[in-house]
């Protein structure tokens, strides 16, 4: 059911022919290893509950930043440290990093995405909000 890639596995999802061009339904997300054991039992539910896909890529804070420098297509990036996702939208990636708003579990969010996929990544924040956040 989970959709879970380690870093040694984002160059296979780099050379397959379509993975630069999901569909509407796959979201993309990279997060710091340390919101791993969060965001892993809460991404099955998301997707139980919605059929949407998520692909969720751990890795440190600068791995991931440098991923998306190198044009990796993620649609959201969550750090439970504010100041990469920062230098990531002062470089010129996605929009200003923004708080998900978790008391339990403090998290920030970079939103590298529009159109459809915007949605879809708004929809997911939305989820994590209501089923994290509030549980706690």
């Amino acid at each position: 059911m989970r959709r879970l890639l380690s870093l040694f596995a984002l160059p296979l999802l780099l050379s397959l022919p379509l993975a630069g061009h999901a569909g509407p339904d796959v979201l993309r997300i990279g997060a710091s290893q340390a919101l791993m054991p969060t965001l892993e039992p809460l991404v099955d539910r998301y997707q139980l509950d919605t059929h949407n896909k998520v692909l969720l890529i751990g890795g440190a804070n600068e791995e991931l930043g440098e991923q998306v420098r190198q044009g990796t297509p993620y649609d959201l990036l969550l750090s439970a440290q504010p100041a990469p996702l920062t230098q990531l939208h002062h470089q010129g990636h996605g929009e200003k990093p923004l708080p998900v708003g978790c008391k339990a579990q403090p998290m920030q969010e970079l939103t590298l995405v529009r159109g459809d996929r915007h949605e879809l990544a708004t929809h997911f924040l939305d989820y994590l909000k209501q089923h994290h956040c509030n549980e706690h």
